[in-house]
């Protein structure tokens, strides 16, 4: 029950955050060329929060798990960033994004 209860808010403050830097006046971030779909970086967002929510907890002190995330997906660092940086760019398709992540941990 803890770790439902520390994920969740870990999943509310990731998002309370994305919605306020969302709101700043900033340039356009064009859609990268190799865009990792929606239900990939649904996938992949559920992953990482289960993971960080593990480390914070002490569960787990491994943090080579949080790479092994993307490497499961096959895709780096940079190709995360720059798709996550459009999807914050475009914050129905990131709301969708989480609303689903929400269900994933939810069931979990």
């Amino acid at each position: 029950m803890a770790i439902k209860k520390s994920i969740t808010c870990c999943l509310l403050l990731t998002i309370y955050c994305l919605l306020l830097t969302n709101c700043s006046f900033r340039k356009e971030i064009k859609r990268p060329p190799n865009l990792i779909s929606a239900d990939t970086m649904e996938f992949i967002i559920t992953d990482l929060t289960l993971t960080e929510a593990a480390l914070n907890t002490g569960i787990s002190n491994d943090t080579v798990r949080k790479i092994n995330v993307l490497t499961k997906y096959n895709i780096n660092l940079q190709r995360f960033n720059a798709s996550f940086a459009y999807y914050t760019q475009n914050p129905r398709k990131l709301k969708a994004i989480y609303a689903k992540v929400l269900e994933d941990l939810n069931k979990k």
